[in-house]
């Protein structure tokens, strides 16, 4: 494979004026018009990326930091960043901007003032240099072929030749760490990484996969500062000032937690994920009616449960059941409405209760999380198991139970971002309160007789 024919392109631009010219410096480059696409949103981009096997994409970071960076992270999670090179243009001079670019491997970037001329110069380079492939090119799109079809140590073995004929190469480190990261071999990438952590000009994603290898050993100060030090580098990565929140909030760090989803805010400021993650500290913090505000404003019922369920499983953790408790309590009011995720949260609360060894009230949920969805399977063995330990005819053991994390019974997606569901309401809807007038709802006063005492 000396060459590819790539004969399809997506405009992801809001600019009429932008992706006129990027259609005609395509069509220049011999690619049939009838090929080239404008979409209009990241969902239709990453659809794209999943259908097609070769195509160049366009993105314009003026549709948003946030959806740029979702399009990059998707195309790399499919294995398509040879397969699918990027073009990525930005209005604004900012060396951020060609960090960021750089950790995605996106093949050409432009930033600020953009003519005619300038574009037509990148995708003719862009075009040529796929059309007279390189020879590590040319492995990697071998990778890639490999592992969309499965063959994950075949991808390994091209990986490490890869990495031996080019022992200083970014990508080369990246790729081959990753692979081991996803054999569950965090110990092998880990010192594949540490070598590289301080090579120059410095490489944000080597700190990035270190810090996740760091806290894989439970060494969280060792993990923020490899995070914080590709922060440094480039500070315009949502994936991992995301990842840098969620970390503090698990640590009791709060006001760290808010400080990086703030910083994402600051050049992307309509990112739902920051602002979900925020309400998150919100939450912890005690700020109800602060972050039911922040949550109006972009939430659907769904994420709002999400939410108040990653609080209330982060405050359990850390052993502040009655804001844990208190948290399932609020979502159950909010929702009560929609018993697939009130299911859910009683399953959750239910988990909670059982590690405070109060089985009883675990098993009320559990029953509860049953009636409402008698689907869940979760729910239907924890009531199987404690009926059998309330008979005597087995002992108990918390290995049995098990929290349900929202990303699988609600179908959270890799990249964070969470599916349609046939019963959610637009975001900025009114979340209803359970008046306690509806026989079908869940008795919380029973349950929570005594939530002030824990």
């Amino acid at each position: 494979m000396s060459k590819i024919d790539i004969e399809a392109a997506f405009i992801y631009s809001k600019r009429a004026d932008i992706r006129d010219v990027i259609r005609q410096s395509l069509k220049n480059q011999g690619i049939d018009t009838n090929n080239i696409h404008n979409v209009m949103d990241e969902k239709e981009v990453m659809s794209a990326i999943d259908k097609s096997e070769y195509a160049y994409l366009i993105l314009d970071w003026e549709v948003g930091a946030e959806s740029v960076q979702n399009v990059l992270q998707h195309n790399r999670k499919a294995h398509s960043i040879e397969s699918h090179p990027v073009f990525l243009i930005a209005a604004k001079e900012n060396e951020a901007i060609l960090q960021a670019a750089k950790e995605y491997f996106v093949s050409a970037c432009t930033i600020g003032e953009i003519n005619t001329d300038t574009i037509r110069e990148q995708i003719k380079g862009l075009v040529g240099e796929y059309r007279r492939l390189s020879p590590i090119r040319q492995v990697l799109l071998k990778v890639e072929k490999s592992r969309r079809e499965g063959e994950l140590d075949k991808a390994h073995e091209m990986l490490e030749k890869v990495l031996a004929h080019s022992p200083d190469n970014p990508r080369a480190i990246v790729e081959l760490a990753e692979s081991h990261i996803s054999r569950n071999d965090w110990e092998a990438a880990e010192n594949i990484l540490r070598p590289h952590l301080a090579m120059d000009p410095p490489y944000a994603r080597i700190k990035h996969l270190y810090a996740r290898c760091r806290l894989k050993q439970n060494d969280y100060n060792g993990a923020i500062a490899s995070l914080k030090g590709a922060q440094l580098i480039s500070p315009y990565n949502t994936e991992r000032l995301l990842e840098m929140g969620d970390l503090f909030l698990e640590l009791d760090r709060v006001d760290e937690a808010t400080d990086s989803f703030e910083e994402i805010l600051k050049f992307a400021p309509e990112a739902k994920s920051a602002k979900l993650g925020k309400s998150k500290g919100m939450l912890l913090a005690g700020e109800i009616n602060e972050a039911l505000g922040l949550l109006r404003e972009c939430a659907s019922n769904r994420e709002l449960s999400s939410v108040f369920n990653t609080a209330a499983i982060i405050a359990i953790k850390q052993e502040k059941f009655a804001v844990g408790f208190g948290l399932y309590k609020k979502a159950l009011q909010l929702l009560a409405r929609d018993k697939g995720l009130s299911a859910r949260i009683l399953y959750n609360m239910g988990i909670g209760f059982m590690k405070r060894g109060e089985n009883e009230k675990g098993y009320s949920c559990f029953v509860k999380s049953n009636e409402m969805d008698p689907e869940f399977e979760n729910a239907k063995h924890n009531v199987k198991v404690l009926s059998q330990t309330k008979s005597g005819s087995v002992a108990i053991s918390m290995e049995e139970f098990e929290a349900v994390e929202f990303e699988e019974t609600m179908t959270v997606g890799e990249d964070g971002t969470i599916a349609e569901y046939a019963s959610d309401e637009a975001p900025g809807s009114d979340y209803t309160e359970d008046s306690g007038d509806n026989d079908d709802n869940l008795d919380l006063d029973a349950i929570f007789d005594d939530v002030e005492n824990f």
